[in-house]
């Protein structure tokens, strides 16, 4: 029967999420991950005493040395506007954690790195990072932690090539 098939045409009483066939409670892969993220990251950044914003800035950087990166690039590269990063980048030289320093072609623009101060309080991060995913193999056990880092990479393998 052909008319089977046809999906019904959408009532006033209908719910948005009635007409996207979604009752709320479906696992959406997702979802789940952004929202752990979120999750890990405001637990762990208040552990360690410092905003995620700023861990992130000093990853990327700690991952770079020991060459040091334009604020455009470290903006590109967290997917937020050079002025947020500028004003980090601000907050973290004042604290000693990075080094600036501009360009000399071009005054406008300033490249940074982490500088020794930095670096020691990014590996004291990085083994409080490592303590933590020792935890969690408590809790999931580590197969299951290889499988889902496994899972992710390739996660964002497909979507960088979608690129």
């Amino acid at each position: 029967m052909i008319y089977a098939t046809i999906p019904p045409m959408k009532t006033e009483k209908q719910t948005d999420a009635a007409a996207l066939q979604h009752a709320g409670n479906e696992p959406h892969l997702l979802r789940e991950i952004v929202r752990t993220h979120q999750v890990m990251m405001m637990g762990f950044s208040r552990a360690i005493g410092m905003p995620a914003s700023r861990l992130a800035i000093m990853r990327i950087l700690a991952n770079a040395l020991p060459d040091d990166i334009g604020i455009m690039d470290l903006a590109q590269r967290l997917g937020i506007n050079a002025a947020a990063v500028t004003r980090q980048v601000k907050d973290m030289e004042e604290a000693g954690l990075i080094r600036r320093r501009l360009d000399m072609r071009d005054g406008r623009r300033s490249y940074v790195k982490l500088s020794s101060k930095g670096l020691r309080a990014f590996k004291g991060i990085h083994n409080r990072s490592h303590e933590l995913e020792r935890s969690l193999t408590s809790v999931i056990g580590r197969e299951k932690m290889i499988q889902a880092a496994e899972v992710l990479v390739k996660l964002r393998q497909f979507i960088a090539d979608l690129r």
